[in-house]
């Protein structure tokens, strides 16, 4: 989703501080974190997925301004939070191509594929793979003033 864009940060409960997946779960502790946008992403030299907090159950996102999104998640979800689309992601080739739009864009997942796509190295691992099933999630957004 798309919010106003300006100097944030993100603060969660969940697994972190560092990005992690479903598959690198064991190199992310649980607790409470708390970093800038640009330290949420993973310059990686080819510009691909990066940047995923796994299990939070709480965060919020502050502007400078004081304006606060609170999300509420009890089962956990993966969450990402960009200056730039998904699109504009996987669209880049280098990283100078990522060039923040004006907006942050938060992706709220329920769940993730494993690291690794086959496509220059193994696939993820079978169970680490993410097939199709049927699952619900509960999520809650609120303004705080």
């Amino acid at each position: 989703m798309g919010l106003p864009g300006g100097d944030a940060t993100l603060d969660w409960y969940g697994l972190g501080p560092g990005e992690n997946y479903r598959d690198s779960r064991l190199a992310a502790r649980l607790g409470r974190h708390r970093a800038t946008v640009a330290e949420l992403q993973t310059p990686y030299v080819c510009p691909q997925e990066n940047g995923n907090r796994s299990a939070v159950r709480f965060a919020e996102v502050s502007w400078q301004s004081g304006e606060r999104l609170r999300i509420t998640a009890p089962s956990g979800v993966n969450v990402t939070l960009r200056p730039w689309t998904s699109e504009a992601l996987d669209a880049a080739r280098h990283t100078t191509d990522l060039v923040p739009d004006g907006r942050l864009w938060l992706n709220l997942d329920i769940a993730h594929y494993g690291l690794g796509s086959a496509s220059c190295g193994p696939d993820a691992w079978p169970a680490h793979r993410l097939y199709p099933h049927v699952c619900s999630l509960l999520v809650r957004l609120a303004q705080v003033r």
